[in-house]
């Protein structure tokens, strides 16, 4: 994706997605777990991917009646929502975004920003290991390579493993390390009554506290949650109990949301 264009017919398609999967059950409210995280990444591809590519070039104004949306649909996955409204609310979400583009279109926008690259960032500006930064580039540089060739669940798991790795990087960063191990998302180890160490700290205790450290951003967290879920899917029983299936729109929303991690991190 290049231009604002080729963005808003992505969102566009994920919300189209997004309500034909709410379809499928025929219960009253939104409960399961599945559909909440599908949901929430629908509404967080747009806040930390397609957004900041629009809005640079047609101005924060004309995206406000769709944030509102995307924000609803967010509040929507915290509680046990009744499928028309998600319905309801996806139709004028889905209005909002047509007209945009529209609009894009009939002026002729260009892209002003490209989309952010597959190529591997610098990773030593987080880890002094040039031997650890090498793998991290052939990680990233896997993810890719499954995505592109339909291996999504083990690209959504490698991303899993990139985002524990840079995040603890972070943490190895920090000079002050009691407000690291004081904080209240800390895990704390029962039988000493202290907090763990970093090394036996989980994906969801990293995104947790570096929340409360106010170094990544609550949309962050949130994002980096649903990936954490999907990734547990690499166990194949509780996929099959679940019956979640992965497929290219779902690795690429968590692919660009990655990155837009990744840039936060380094």
């Amino acid at each position: 994706m290049d231009g604002p264009g080729e963005h808003l017919d992505q969102s566009i398609s994920e919300v189209d997605r997004l309500r034909k999967n709410l379809k499928r059950s025929t219960s009253k409210q939104v409960k399961s777990r599945e559909e909440k995280n599908i949901s929430k990444s629908t509404a967080l591809a747009w806040f930390n991917g397609h957004l900041n590519h629009i809005r640079r070039v047609v101005g924060d104004e004309d995206c406000q009646s769709i944030n509102w949306y995307y924000h609803e649909l967010l509040s929507y996955a915290d509680k046990d929502t009744t499928r028309l409204k998600y319905d309801s609310c996806l139709k004028e979400l889905r209005k909002c975004l047509s007209s945009l583009r529209k609009t894009v279109v009939d002026a002729g926008i260009p892209s002003l920003n490209p989309s952010s690259s597959d190529t591997p960032p610098e990773f030593s500006t987080l880890i002094g290991d040039v031997k650890m930064q090498g793998i991290l580039s052939e990680r990233w540089k896997e993810c890719v390579i499954c995505i592109d060739g339909g291996a999504y669940l083990s690209a959504t798991v490698m991303m899993g493993g990139l985002l524990e790795t840079m995040l603890l990087a972070r943490f190895n960063q920090e000079p002050n390390k009691e407000r690291v191990f004081s904080s209240s998302q800390a895990p704390i180890d029962k039988k000493t009554g202290k907090a763990m160490p970093l090394n036996s700290w989980t994906l969801k205790n990293y995104l947790n506290v570096a929340h409360e450290l106010k170094w990544i951003s609550r949309s962050t967290k949130d994002v980096g949650e649903v990936l954490r879920d999907y990734r547990n899917y690499v166990h194949p029983y509780k996929q099959a109990s679940h019956g979640v299936r992965l497929d290219n729109n779902d690795a690429r929303i968590f692919w660009e949301l990655t990155k837009e991690i990744a840039s936060q991190l380094l």
